[in-house]
Order: structure tokens, then sequence, then C-alpha cells
């Protein structure tokens, strides 16, 4: 009786909130592992969904280990769990936020590595962004060091080496790209986010449209108290030699959350405006920043319809106008362009949980952008030895929309043959862009000022373009026995563009040999296809040059050439861009706290996009070539470790090599476009850096200071020698002609001053929510090392091959309520 009493299976729910705030969390894994030494008991795993609930139907009476773990808060684990057999039980339960600010910015040494095999690269969340040193407090820039992942001198993020509209970034799941250049178009509020995680290597087919990685945002719900709080709202103050002489950021944030029913629905609205001057080095004040001013609102609302079934509506509205993109030295202020930009974005998600523990999403999507990039006058737009002036060329108007439709459902973990996690998926989204870009005459002068060239343009461009994406995924994550995992699937996916069925299968398994997980044997390897971009479907409707090239005497040495705009395929068909990548990895934990990774990883894309100029007697074509590749290989040693919750610090050294065809499409038919085109190559990718070390940690000092330094040293990025008629001269991107190597010590110093008693009444004698100040202070370059970001390239000029632009040493400071 005892025994057929055992085997009577139980409902359980748990109900997962914020310790004293009452907040539901989604997302948190709650795990029941029970306690036998049967090989085909498996553990028991439900994921909590917007209200926290998470309920499984299916457990056995009987002695358990539960665990519960959620991004940003304290794991909660009971050895001692018990559940009655053949009750229906509910359990609340409160999580505790992780101690302090600290920054666990790595893979996660506790969980068993067999389970880790679809793992974020890194996740960061917003109080874990305020305690790193950071020049800025964007989610897109804000990522420390990371293996195979590095931003670019202009801040973009590249993954395994690739461009960033070779990557896909999600909010919520639902993309977020920009549809027309692939660029990342987020404009969300710092303090509307719960987590952002960067995937290198996503195996599982419900991730799609990249050939290089994933960048994944999460929003957090209204709680069931409301809370009003205010974030930045001091100035981060500039200052040089011990003297404070202005600021450099001021980006105050708001936020309330809270219960519009009580149990029922949730309201989380933030509010963010920004005012960012980002001093470029080389260029005299005050004609040196960048200069950013944006406004951001994200609103969510989260129902719960019934105990099954929950519902979350989301609005992004923002604004954002950026004052002179891309400047440098050569890029001065009169030739910078600006850009305004309007974002607007509405979602929806609709979650059902069947009685069995099967869950189903179904999800929709509407973006709105709309770009504005002008120059700054009518001056005549020059390109000489020692830089451009005049004013920017190019002006864009357009509006790109997306519409997107999800559908997943999940089923509920079961035993055969071991324990299984299923997924199914499809997604269907149809982009369209609307606009025109005019561009005016470019010259290309030699050092004495002589005229080369002289480009004008035939035609204003239209950029009216539309496509139309479905995929369909299947995928399996197979824990076969305590110490094998398969994960496995199979990705379908057509476009309108290209009229093909795509095929991306993907298969990863991790293995540890023996009856422990302290070794570990993973290995991957998947196709990926990529998105085709708005702008590559209207190509050839964009202005045709029309070129002409003179002698110094200032006699035509060719005639006026007129380039048409071409695809390259004569059936006037794209093909998808894809990528393939294998990745193999041994795991070692040498202690429970520490882990050391060693990993290969090879990343080939196939038919990227690039553009090639053919000129002929009479005339010429600009042609659109869809065959071009790029490689990523990189070994990686990796050393993570957790001395205490308070105390990490991770160790990388990456050797690697990317490379790629150097004209790709958008930096010259983007919204802010090279003018100069020259015959294509093949090589070293613009931010190929072989050897790359870094180092970073946080640490949490006694009297509430934390400190959290990096540390990163690299081979320098590859740049290219030109004439004085912008000719390439030799190999583009050749290894001899490097930046000298970077090598940066990066701190930040966070001091907590609690407040006391007496500061904290408020109006009416009511306390206010604030118990302490932060004073943070960012030092950046503390060696003060030699890391310059212009060079003179151009043969014709008489500093030819110097260096400059140094970034030296420079601090700034932050107080935060």
């Amino acid at each position: 009786m005892a025994t057929a009493a055992a085997q009577q299976t139980s409902v359980v729910s748990f109900t997962v909130t914020e310790g004293e705030k009452r907040r539901p969390i989604g997302g948190a894994t709650v795990t029941l592992t029970p306690k036998t030494s049967a090989p085909s008991v498996r553990p028991l795993t439900r994921t909590t969904d917007a209200a926290g609930k998470a309920v499984f139907t299916d457990a056995p009476g009987g002695d358990y280990t539960l665990t519960i773990a959620a991004p940003g808060y304290a794991t909660l684990t009971d050895e001692q769990y018990k559940v009655e057999a053949g009750v229906f039980a509910e359990q609340p339960v409160e999580l505790s936020p992780s101690a302090g600010d600290v920054v666990e910015v790595r893979g996660d040494t506790e969980t068993a590595l067999v389970a880790q095999g679809s793992v974020a690269t890194a996740g960061l969340t917003p109080a874990e962004i305020r305690v790193l040193p950071s020049r800025g407090r964007d989610i897109l820039t804000a990522f420390p060091p990371v293996p195979n992942v590095i931003r670019s001198n202009d801040g973009r993020t590249s993954i395994k080496g690739a461009r960033e509209d070779q990557a896909a970034i999600l909010v919520n799941g639902s993309l977020s790209n920009d549809p027309a250049t692939g660029r990342f178009q987020v404009e969300i509020p710092l303090e509307a986010l719960q987590r952002a995680e960067v995937f290198t290597n996503p195996y599982l087919p419900e991730y799609g449209k990249f050939t290089s990685g994933v960048k994944r945002l999460e929003t957090k719900p209204g709680g069931e108290k409301w809370r009003y709080s205010v974030y930045d709202f001091f100035p981060s103050v500039r200052a040089r030699n011990g003297k404070i002489f202005g600021f450099a950021n001021v980006s105050p944030r708001a936020t309330i959350t809270g219960p519009l029913v009580r149990d029922r629905a949730f309201l989380a609205q933030a509010l963010e405006v920004i005012v960012d001057k980002a001093v470029v080095r080389g260029l005299a004040s005050p004609d040196n920043e960048i200069r950013k001013y944006a406004f951001r609102s994200f609103s969510q609302f989260d129902v719960v319809l019934s105990p099954r079934q929950t519902l979350t509506a989301t609005a992004n509205v923002a604004r954002q106008l950026l004052r002179n993109v891309d400047l440098d030295a050569f890029n001065p202020v009169p030739a910078s362009a600006n850009r305004r930009t309007q974002d607007l974005a509405f979602a929806g998600v609709h979650r059902y949980t069947t009685a069995g523990g099967s869950l189903g999403e179904t999800r929709f999507n509407y973006k709105r952008i709309g770009v504005d990039v002008f120059g700054k006058g009518d001056a005549p737009f020059a390109l000489t030895p020692f830089g451009r002036t005049g004013n920017f060329f190019s002006q864009t108007d357009r509006v790109t929309e997306r519409y997107q439709a999800q559908f997943s459902l999940a089923l509920a973990a079961f035993d055969a043959g071991g324990l299984h996690q299923i997924k199914f998926g499809v997604d269907a989204s149809a982009a369209r862009n609307r606009g025109w870009v005019a561009n005016r005459p470019v010259e290309v002068r030699r050092a004495d000022g002589t005229l080369a060239e002289r480009i004008l343009y035939a035609n204003r461009g239209n950029l009216r373009a539309s496509n139309l994406e479905i995929a369909g995924y299947a995928q399996d994550q197979w824990l076969l026995r305590p110490n094998l995992q398969l994960d496995y699937g199979l990705r379908l996916e057509t476009q309108q563009a290209a009229a093909t069925l795509n095929v991306a299968p993907r298969l990863a398994i991790s293995y540890a040999p023996g009856n422990t997980d302290r070794t570990v044997l993973r290995a991957g390897v998947g196709w990926f296809y990529d998105k085709v971009l708005l702008n590559a479907l209207a190509f050839r409707q964009m202005p045709q040059p029309i070129v002409t090239t003179f002698a110094p005497d200032g006699t035509v040495t060719a005639p006026a050439q007129r380039f048409t705009l071409e695809l390259a395929r004569p059936d006037g068909r794209y093909r998808i861009p894809y990528n393939r990548s294998f990745r193999v990895e041994l795991a070692q934990r040498i202690a429970p706290r520490a882990l050391i990774k060693l990993a290969y990883l090879d990343s080939r894309t196939f038919n990227d996009f690039y553009v090639e100029p053919t000129p002929t007697a009479t005339g010429g074509s600009v042609r659109l070539f869809n065959t071009g590749r790029a490689t990523y290989r990189a070994v990686e040693v990796t050393a993570d470790v957790k001395l205490t919750p308070r105390h990490t610090f991770v160790v990388s050294y990456v050797r690697s090599k990317a490379r790629a065809e150097l004209n790709d499409l958008i930096s010259y038919f983007g919204d802010t476009p090279n003018p100069i085109l020259r015959p294509n190559q093949f090589g070293n990718a613009p931010i190929d850096a072989p050897n790359r070390f870094f180092a970073r940690g946080v640490f949490a000092l006694p009297g509430d200071i934390t400190l959290a330094p990096i540390f990163e040293w690299r081979d320098g990025f590859p740049y290219s020698v030109v004439d004085e008629a912008q000719n390439f001269v030799g190999r583009r991107n050749a290894d001899p002609t490097r930046y000298p190597r970077f090598m940066a010590i990066d701190l930040a110093v966070t001091k907590k001053i609690r407040l006391p008693q007496w500061v904290r009444r408020g109006m009416f004698g009511r306390k206010i929510d604030v118990e302490a100040v932060s004073v943070t202070v960012n030092i950046f370059n503390l060696t003060n090392h030699f890391n310059p970001r212009n060079v003179f390239a151009n043969t014709g000029a008489p500093q030819f091959g110097t260096f400059f632009g140094v970034y030296r040493r420079f601090f700034n400071i932050e107080m935060n309520l």
C-alpha cells in the first residue's frame, strides 16, 4: 500500500514572487529532483509564467530537492522538500535579489554543466550595468569583454568577427533589427529591462535570422505594490587634471510599477531622457563631441486572465537626435551627418498553460522606424589626404515597418528513454520600406588641392521594397542520462525575396565522463540563415553615380561614366546568406566555484552581399554580388571563478582570425554611405584582433565599496592604405598595417552612502523609499597607455603613417539614487 501511494502523482503549484515587493517573477526555473538513485527517474522542470506560476501535474509523492533560480535573484534550494502523494498543493515562494549590486557576467558555475548546452555567453541586468566601468548606460554598449564578442571603435557590437547587421537582436522574443540596414534598433529605457544576454552559439532552432549570434533583451513586469523610482538624476561630470569642466552625460530615468487590479493586472512604466556628449580625441574642443539627445518610453501591461492564461502588452515610443555621426579627425563636425530617428513598437503575448504543464505562446509585434539623415549645409563635399571637408553629401528620409506573428508550444517534459523537453514554433514577418535618398556631388582632391575625381548622381534613389519571411522549427532537449544531453532540431525558412526553402539542422551534445560533471565535453554544429535587408532589395533604385577623373593639370583623363546598378545574378533572384558553425569545448570544474574552459570555434558564412564597380570604355556598372563569404576561427581559454557571491572574476585568452568581403553592402548603400567605391577584396575584417586577453571582476569591500576592474589587451585593428586619388595601395586591411596593440585598465569604484532615518522622511511624515545614494568614479585607461584612434593612411599626407587621437587616462563621476 505504501508503495502504491508513493506512485500516485500530485499537482504542485508554485507562485514565485520577489520578497517584500510581492512582484511575480516570470521566467524563473523551478526544478524538483527526486532523491533516488534509480537511473530512470529524471528531474522535473517548469518555467514560471508572467504571473510567477509554475505547475507540476505529474510529480510522484516522495522526497525531492527543490531548486528555484531566476536571473538577478539569489537561488533558493531546499534539499528536504516533500511532495505528499495524490494531493493538490500550492506553494508560495519568495526570492531575494542578488546581494548588493554584484555583477556575475559569465557562465553559471553553479548549474549542472551537462545542462548548460544552450546557455548565453554573457548576461547582464540594469543593476549590474550601474557598477561596471562604462562611458554610457546603454544596454547595447554596456557589455564587458566576453570571448568572441568585441566592440568596434564606433561602439558597434561584433559577434564572431561579423558585422552588426549579421546578428539578431530580440526584444521579448521579437526581432528588433532595422529591416532596411540590419543595425540594432532598440530604444528601450535601461530600467525597463530585466536582463540582456548574448548568444554566440545558439544551437536551438528557435533562434533564427542571423549568421553570427544573438543578443536577447527581456523586459520586467509590474508588481503587487506600487513603487516609484528615479535613477541617474545627477549628471556625470567630466574632469581633467583633477578639475571638473562640465558634464559628459545626464540620463535621468524614472519608473513606476504596481497593480492596476489586485492579483490580476500589473503596470510597469519606464521613462528616460538622455543628453550625452561623447568626446572624440584628436579634435579640438568644443567641436569634438558626438551629441545624443533622446527620449524613451516603455509601457508593459501584464494581465492574469485565468490561473492558466496571461496576457502581456507593451508599447515603446522613442525619439532620438544624433549629431556628428562617425565624428573623428578625418570627418570633422561640418562634414559629419546628423541622424534623427523615431521608433514606435507595439507587442502582445498570450500565454496558455495546459493542465499537463505544456506552455503555448502567441506573439504579435509591430515596429515602425522613421529615419532622417542629413548634413549641415550645402558646401561642396570633398575627400582629401587630410580628411573630409564641406558638408555631408547624402540625405535619407525613410519609414520602415515590420509586422511579426509567432506561435510556439513547449510540451511538458516527459520521460521516454530519457527526459525530453520538446518545443515547436512558427514565425511569420512582413517588412516594408518607403522613402528616398538624394546625393549631392562629391569631389576627390589631392594634397595640393587639384581635382582628381568628381562624382555626380543621375537620380534620386527610391527605397521602396518589401519582403515576407516564414519559418517553422522543432527542437528537443533530450537528457538521455544524467551525464549525457542532446539538443537537436530543425528550422525551415522561406522568403519572398528568394522563393527557396532553406533547411537549417542543428545538433549539440554535452557529455560528462564518469558519475560527476566535473569534466564535460561539448560539441555543436548548425546551419543558420540570415535576413535579406530591404536596402538590398531596393539596390537597383539607388542613386546612380556619374564619375569623371582628372589629371593634376585639370585635363579630363576619363570622360564621365554613368554606373548603372545591377544584380550580379542574371535571373535577378537573391540567395539567402547562411552560416555553418562548429564548436567543441572541454569544461573542467577545478573547484565547486571555479571553472576552466578550452574551446575551438569554426564559423563560415556564405552568400553574403557585397558591391563592386565594373568600369567600361563607355560606361560601367556597380554590381551587387550575393556570393560573398566570411570566416572566423578561434581558440578560447577561459577561467571563471566565483570566490564568494560578492567576489567574482573571469580571465580569458582568445586566438582568432576574422576575414570577410570588404565592400559590404551597408557601408556603401546604408544611411550614411561611403561615396568612394573601389574594387572589392577579401581580407581581414575591420575588427580582426588575432590575440586578445581580458580579465574582469567585481569585488565587494568593507564600507559598502564595490570595485569593478576590467583589463583588456589585444592586437590593433587593421587599416587600409590609400593614395591621393583614394585608390587602395596593396592589400586592404593587411597584417602589416595595424594600429598599435591596445591595452587599457578601466576601473569603477562605487561607494554606497546609507541615508539616516531623518533624511528619509518625506512629505506628510511618510518615508521615502531611498535607502542609499551611490557615487561611482569611473577611471578609463588607468595606466595612460598609448591607444590611438586615428592614423594618416593616405600616402599623399606628409604625416603618412602617424598615429594620433590618443585616448589617455580620463574619468567621470556618477551619482545615483
